[in-house]
């Protein structure tokens, strides 16, 4: 009951149910799409640039602590008001629908690396590779909601200049754990920064985000919203 109540006390009513219903599209999208096109045929975008990156287990570490950065990353965006936690919101309902376009139409993989070692970090990638089939790629949703926790934070008065830049170089290190795990390739990374942004500034006109927030969050939004 006190973890609940902390909770409570973290997020604000306002974005309670729009923060449920982004990790619900986010699996509806991911999983979806995987059942989807299980018997269609998938395009590997590796190129040589691709293969001239290492495989650094190590990185596999930043990979799983992008988990943490996206709840912590959400709830701090969200918290920021009411105006900022729709568009954040709306702009990941927005990317992902992008995501779910490009995973249903262009299915993408790669092929991964044997790995050699048996260190803690080199299990631990193995057990990724095991869990997580190679599907899905493009655009990578692990370096899109990494890109949209920055998003929701920069340039905004109230957030440390110098945290947002902690949440930038995170963002970055998570895109990096990508590449150097080969769950993604430079592609996927690249395609990630163009479609965050797009669909985030899109979800920054007042008209936009708040139609979403009607629609998601319809009891406590208001429509005399600061734009």
């Amino acid at each position: 009951m006190a973890l609940i109540l902390h909770i409570r006390h973290l997020i604000p009513s306002y974005a309670a149910f729009p923060l449920f219903f982004a990790l619900l599209w986010n699996q509806a999208v991911y999983y979806g799409a995987r059942i989807a096109t299980a018997s269609f045929p998938h395009y590997d975008l590796t190129t040589y640039f691709d293969r001239l990156i290492p495989v650094v287990p190590f990185f596999t570490s930043i990979y799983f602590l992008a988990f943490p950065f996206w709840a912590a990353g959400y709830i701090l965006s969200v918290r920021i008001s009411r105006d900022q936690a729709m568009t954040l919101l709306c702009g990941d309902f927005l990317s992902k629908g992008v995501c779910l376009v490009f995973f249903l139409l262009f299915p993408t993989t790669n092929t991964r690396p044997e790995i050699a070692g048996r260190g803690i970090w080199e299990t631990l990638l193995l057990w990724l590779y095991q869990t997580d089939s190679p599907d899905n790629l493009f655009p990578s949703i692990h370096c899109l909601v990494s890109w949209l926790c920055f998003a929701g934070m920069r340039r905004q008065p109230t957030v440390p200049v110098l945290w947002q830049v902690a949440v930038l170089f995170m963002a970055l290190l998570v895109f990096l754990s990508t590449l150097f795990t080969r769950q993604h390739v430079i592609a996927d990374v690249l395609g990630v920064i163009v479609i965050g942004e797009a669909c985030y500034r899109i979800a920054s006109l007042p008209r936009v985000r708040g139609c979403y927030g009607k629609i998601v969050s319809p009891f406590v939004f208001r429509q005399n919203s600061t734009p």
